[in-house]
């Protein structure tokens, strides 16, 4: 809990802030993570290369200042490492393999490792998870508590990761379930080759699933199910034909400005189609939103369109990381809840988007028989006879589908709802009242610090978050460039205004 890549690039821009101090005291910081190896955490770690980052390599990077820093890397490795991971392209709009990036925020980690020994800042890493935090009633410093004691920080950053998913919790411990597809290397050790397998969801880590079982010999066709069956988006080619400048602060804030200080997503979407016609393109509805009725239809459709026109706004949606959570801040509560309700779904299959190379993969499972995606997706129960599960749809005529499958794969996601999480560190946090939940997600934070907001309505200064249950304050924080940014932002915040620290701890 918190050696992962949020947390990596939180102590790497840390370090960097801290590297030309002078320090009148060690610094001493405490990461706790169970796993042995620090830096890519469980999104980035060592796994198939068919799992393909999402972000263009031009684009991932730990420093938030530096969007080159890993093509750089990449650019530096052996030809022989990239072959490993079938790396042939290079170029900064190449989408590259996750444990590629995972082997880089290794290194990163071993680099910070080595620059704060220069400048005397100690970091330890501690082989555990915190299971609970409290204030010391003197000074308020957090006591953390562990399988292998308590132990007192001045400072705490919580980079807990991904809440693991909720969705099917009677599901969870039966033979043949995996609640995760990560690491999909499991899926295509564990899974037999003619198993019968339900792949629920069809968002990205569904696809990541299918392509991991098909890619290494899996013979049975597939079901992927979900309520709409939409597959994610997928990325066009032809991306730098229309380059899109992102929209500053300064932008949002006067929109907000001129309309009383906040935004509706009435002015939020002129101003993006606004800019949308200024770099050259077309509000386009039926592109927009994904032409056709059935799920391999509209799949079909979404690769003439990325082969053969730019699609410049899925440029536009991309350039808003740089400013979503300011746009996500200058909503009022009523128009988050319209949001919420109405247009949050279909946001996320939109926004999110997927190479070509997976896109193509996918259609050619389908067009061999080898893959049905489904809409209508009810439920998945255990059978008590045969030992494995049923999938129950309805169809678009409204009849009823069962499907008998041998093998479940929870595909929909992680959860950001601390409510029913069973994470001790986050049910600690709740019970006591020092964090409380969000209605989008993860927990109440104060914008400008990270901070958590207690039961009280008060902020917690000594403890920030950052990472996936950040979402209810920053709304896109599952996307490295964007946590990037959040955690340069905490790193320079704790550099500036505790220069007196003598330890933090990453929790």
């Amino acid at each position: 809990m918190g050696g992962g890549s949020t947390a990596t690039s939180f102590l790497a821009q840390l370090i960097e802030l801290l590297d030309n101090r002078v320090h009148s005291q060690p610094w001493r910081i405490l990461v706790f993570e169970p796993s042995k190896r620090l830096g890519p955490g469980g999104p980035y770690a060592e796994d198939l290369s068919t799992n393909l980052l999402n972000i263009p390599a031009g684009k991932m990077s730990a420093y938030a200042n530096d969007r080159g820093h890993f093509l750089r890397w990449v650019n530096s490795q052996s030809s022989t490492l990239l072959e490993q991971h079938g790396v042939v392209n290079t170029d900064p709009a190449a989408f590259l393999p996750r444990p590629l990036f995972g082997l880089y925020l290794t290194e990163v980690w071993t680099t910070l490792l080595q620059r704060a020994a220069r400048v005397r800042i100690e970091i330890k890493h501690i082989p555990t998870d915190v299971r609970g935090i409290s204030l010391a009633p003197e000074n308020s410093d957090t006591l953390l508590d562990t399988p292998m004691g308590q132990y007192r920080a001045r400072r705490t950053v919580l980079c807990n990761g991904n809440l693991p998913s909720t969705t099917f919790p009677e599901l969870t411990s039966r033979p043949g379930y995996f609640n995760t597809p990560y690491p999909a290397i499991d899926l295509a050790r564990n899974i037999p080759h003619n198993a019968k397998v339900a792949v629920l969801g069809t968002s990205l880590s569904a696809i990541d699933a299918i392509i991991a079982l098909k890619e290494n010999g899996h013979q049975t066709p597939l079901l992927a199910v979900s309520r709409n069956g939409r597959l994610p988006s997928v990325r066009t080619i032809n991306s730098g034909l229309f380059p899109v400048n992102a929209p500053t602060l300064q932008e949002i804030t006067s929109l907000a400005d001129n309309q009383g200080g906040s935004l509706t997503l009435q002015s939020a979407f002129s101003f993006i189609q606004q800019r949308l016609v200024a770099a050259g393109g077309e509000l386009d509805w039926e592109d927009v939103l994904g032409q056709g009725d059935h799920p391999h239809d509209i799949l079909n459709k979404e690769i003439t369109a990325s082969t053969s026109k730019p699609r410049v706004w899925q440029n536009i949606a991309i350039s808003l990381n740089e400013i979503i959570e300011h746009i996500w801040r200058l909503l009022p509560e009523s128009e988050k809840q319209i949001f919420n309700s109405k247009w949050r779904s279909l946001w996320m299959a939109r926004r999110a988007t997927f190479p070509m190379k997976n896109a193509l993969k996918i259609k050619h499972y389908i067009d061999a028989n080898q893959l049905r995606i489904a809409a209508g997706f009810v439920d998945c129960q255990p059978c008590k006879d045969t030992g494995g599960y049923t999938i129950t749809l309805n169809d678009a005529q409204g009849e009823v589908q069962t499907h008998q499958v041998q093998y479940v794969v929870n595909a929909t996601s992680f959860s950001t709802n601390v409510s029913q999480t069973d994470v001790p560190l986050m049910r600690s946090l709740i019970l006591q009242g020092l964090a409380v939940p969000d209605p989008y997600g993860g927990v109440r934070l104060d914008f400008d610090s990270g901070c958590l907001i207690n039961a009280e309505d008060k902020i917690v200064s000594n403890i920030s978050l950052m990472g996936s249950l950040a979402a209810g304050t920053y709304f896109w924080t599952t996307s490295l460039d964007v946590n990037s940014r959040l955690a340069y932002q905490q790193a320079k915040r704790i550099a500036e205004t505790v220069p007196h620290l003598a330890c933090v701890e990453s929790t």
